[in-house]
């Protein structure tokens, strides 16, 4: 099937490369509010956590739930 869409290859981008526990970084991310989660944090047992659509300084682009209080992201997801 890859090969069938080599010719698409410009339209595919990776997704970010961003791991579970690292400090959020907002601004070098960009940013952008998606959606909250009532769910407990995976470090600071925090009640909420908040869903970000982030994209890189390569332009490749995710989404990440990021704890309010101690900024460490929880999550990946789609």
């Amino acid at each position: 099937m890859r090969k069938a869409l080599s010719g698409m290859d410009h339209y595919f981008l990776e997704p970010v490369l961003i791991n579970v526990g690292e400090d959020f970084k907002s601004i070098v991310w960009k940013a952008q509010y998606d959606m909250d989660f009532n769910t407990e944090c995976l470090f600071c047992f925090s009640e909420k956590i908040t869903g970000y659509r982030v994209e890189d300084e390569a332009g490749r682009s995710g989404k990440v739930a990021v704890c309010p209080h101690c900024e460490k992201v929880n999550a990946i997801y789609a």
